[in-house]
């Protein structure tokens, strides 16, 4: 596995315009700051990279989240070669899969666990007992 500082090295030589440092976590922070973990995967890093390409990161619903974070991940597919990086399909899907169960649960009635759905100031109501409630955060 390539190391992830000379990753982000060639990251930036690519991109001057981004800002690329180490942190605690994998994160990016708009419009132009990547934050990655040193420790982490090189697929974590360039999937970053991905939402920095695809110029996406404000959402109205938390479903148009999960969409965001999948564009992401095809677009850090797109760029692997690149990069000398392989692609690793169930890497990917596990991350993407932590998003789909976190969708999942957080749109569970707390009452009757029943699926509800989300309106535009992101509460989601059910339709059964008419309890109401906001997503939880969003896994990471």
């Amino acid at each position: 596995m390539p190391d992830l500082k000379n990753l982000a090295a060639k990251i930036s030589a690519d991109y001057p315009e981004l800002k690329i440092a180490s942190g605690d976590r994998f994160r990016f922070s708009p419009p132009s700051t990547i934050i990655y973990r040193p420790s982490g995967h090189p697929l974590e890093l360039l999937h970053e990279l991905g939402h920095y390409l695809i110029g996406e990161s404000n959402y109205s619903s938390d479903i148009e989240l999960v969409e965001i974070e999948s564009r992401a991940w095809a677009k850090a597919r797109e760029i692997c070669d690149h990069y000398s990086i392989e692609y690793d399909e169930d890497f990917a899907e596990d991350h993407l899969d932590s998003y789909r169960n976190w969708l999942h649960l957080t749109s569970l009635c707390k009452n009757c666990s029943l699926s509800g759905y989300q309106d535009s100031s992101l509460l989601y109501h059910c339709p059964l007992c008419g309890a109401t409630w906001h997503s939880s955060i969003p896994p990471e």
